[in-house]
């Protein structure tokens, strides 16, 4: 190695260090972000106040994936279109999802942010910077102006993809990583890195094309701002998501759950508890009851979720509005009903490869209701929704 080179190597080693030691002090701040992979686009800005503390308010949203998992039966209360004008904050224990647009407010339980790369926590994180020279292989990328400031990219490729000490194992999930930074304040302005080999998220990358996170009008902002819970819109409708053993469930809800007709046709509770989320003065709301049946071996056999209450919740009202536009009515004794097969929304060769996963909705004495089956045949289906009522 030339002298030249041997004194690149170094300064490049020196600006790592430098870059890491003021990331891991750097004061809480405020910056607009934006997510890019593949057909993945998402804009926030971001108030990261600590590792867990962090306030994410979206202004674009675009996912196919998401989207895609909505059609096949995926369970997120919120879809792409929900989250545009949506402001969540979450202490990692929990979220509050506060939309002005729709006049609600929700408690969620633990850190539901809605990060747009499947697999990857990206929103406001740097902590994947905070020691380069150890972690990583440096490459010198050279120098540029981006706003009227002086920048420098440094080239990243893991020394390992995983190291184990004793307890902690940390994997890096990036076979290489360009950061470019401004050269002054050592912030990284934009974060490009190509996922693994075999990476659920590689194939659904273009070739060539990287993994993107950009930082812009970032401004350093009062630790004393933090606020949990947060402060909420006047006239918001308040919601709280709460985890109940089953007793307890049944009495928090002003309405019947149907436990002891699901246990009686063969199914059990999974966990013995339920999700419910309430209003405040706790007269409307609805619950999710998830349940499985199983075979003589012990093995599930069949596995459906029971959403039930006086609220439509959005993921109920977008499957309700899914089988009325593409299910089949089918009747509960006197009750109309809605049967959609997922399937169908797939061409005829690939239906017989999927696995068997439909819903059925309807509405009863106030009620609203929606099984989600997996494995049951339609028959099967309506007979245990009949039993139900």
């Amino acid at each position: 190695m030339t002298l030249y080179s041997l004194h690149m190597a170094s300064d490049i080693i020196a600006f790592a260090k430098a870059a890491s030691a003021s990331l891991r002090v750097l004061a809480p701040f405020e910056a607009r972000e934006a997510i890019h992979a593949g057909k993945i686009r998402a804009e926030a800005t971001v108030r990261c106040f600590a590792p867990n503390r962090i306030v994410v308010s979206y202004s674009a949203y675009e996912s196919p994936i998401a989207e895609l998992d909505d059609l096949w039966g995926g369970d997120a209360e919120f879809a792409p279109a929900d989250l545009v004008g949506t402001t969540l904050t979450s202490d990692g224990k929990a979220t509050w999802v506060v939309s002005p647009r729709t006049g609600t407010a929700f408690s969620m339980l633990g850190r539901l942010l809605y990060e747009p790369i499947p697999g990857y926590d990206a929103l406001g994180e740097l902590r994947c910077l905070d020691d380069l020279s150890r972690d990583f292989l440096l490459r010198d990328a050279g120098e540029g102006r981006e706003s009227g400031r002086p920048t420098r990219t440094i080239g990243l490729k893991p020394k390992r993809q995983r190291v184990a000490s004793l307890f902690r194992v940390t994997s890096f999930s990036a076979e290489r990583a360009d950061v470019t930074f401004d050269a002054e304040s050592y912030f990284p302005l934009r974060i490009a890195f190509r996922p693994p080999r075999g990476a659920p998220i590689s194939s659904l990358v273009p070739h060539g094309e990287d993994l993107t996170v950009e930082y812009r009008d970032v401004r350093q902002i009062d630790g004393k701002e933090w606020s949990f819970p947060p402060p909420l819109p006047a006239g918001v409708r308040v919601f709280e998501e709460l985890l109940l053993p089953r007793d307890d469930a049944a009495r928090a809800v002003p309405f019947p759950l149907p436990v002891a007709a699901l246990e009686q046709a063969g199914y059990e509770l999974i966990g013995g508890r339920i999700r419910v989320v309430l209003d405040a003065p706790r007269e409307k709301g609805y619950a999710i009851l998830p349940f499985a049946k199983s075979d003589d071996r012990g093995s599930t056999e069949a596995a459906v979720i029971l959403r039930v209450g006086n609220y439509v919740s959005r993921l109920m009202a977008r499957r309700r509005a899914m089988a009325s536009d593409h299910g089949e009515q089918v009747t509960l004794g006197d009750v109309v009903a809605r049967f959609f097969d997922h399937r169908t929304a797939w061409g005829e060769a690939q239906r017989e490869e999927l696995p068997l996963l439909a819903d059925l909705v309807w509405e009863h004495d106030g009620l609203f209701w929606m099984v989600s089956s997996n494995g049951l045949e339609k028959d099967a289906l309506l007979s245990l929704a009949s039993a139900l009522l």
